[in-house]
């Protein structure tokens, strides 16, 4: 009992670390978040889906990764800490950091930012292109069109988390 307490504890300070990488707003001292963690951090430690399941993440979709070069798994889903809106997540696993790096970098960087693709024929992989864009107001402040859900995201051991926000400081 000791023992499974003590590894919820772990994985719920771990689903921390990252709720604060793709976390949202400013610190209270006026930092961004961007400023307190770094967007890549090896570790040793080889994530799967059931670490971020076991600390509260719903999963909502798991996606076929045949296309996302390196992947393990991919998944969709959201999390709502206390008191707070739920956020969307999509989580890509890989075997290791370095692959994580290596292969999954390209396919993050086209899917996030300001110029992040939106459409399925402007994506290499375009599983779950539909979940990863919102309507609304875009970057440049129009209404009505297709915008990226997620403006930014981290490589933390083999975990690449894709955080929902409408720029890097709030994702």
């Amino acid at each position: 009992m000791t023992r499974s307490l003590l590894t919820l504890s772990t994985l719920a300070a771990i689903l921390a670390v990252f709720a604060v990488a793709c976390g949202s707003g400013s610190g209270s001292d006026g930092s961004s978040n961007a400023d307190l963690l770094p967007k890549v951090t090896a570790s040793d430690r080889i994530f799967t889906e059931d670490d971020f399941l076991a600390v509260g993440l719903k999963k909502s979709k798991t996606y076929d990764v045949t296309g996302l070069t390196g992947a393990t798994s991919a998944i969709y889903g959201f999390w709502k800490p206390d008191g707070t809106e739920p956020v969307d997540y999509e989580i890509r696993f890989y075997p290791s950091h370095q692959e994580a790096v290596s292969s999954g970098t390209f396919f993050a960087d086209e899917v996030t930012g300001p110029d992040g693709a939106v459409a399925e024929d402007d994506v290499t992989w375009n599983e779950g292109t539909r979940d990863r864009r919102t309507s609304g107001f875009t970057f440049g402040g129009g209404g009505g069109s297709l915008a990226v859900k997620y403006a930014d995201y981290i490589i933390h051991s083999n975990v690449i988390m894709l955080c929902q926000g409408r720029d890097s400081v709030q994702s």
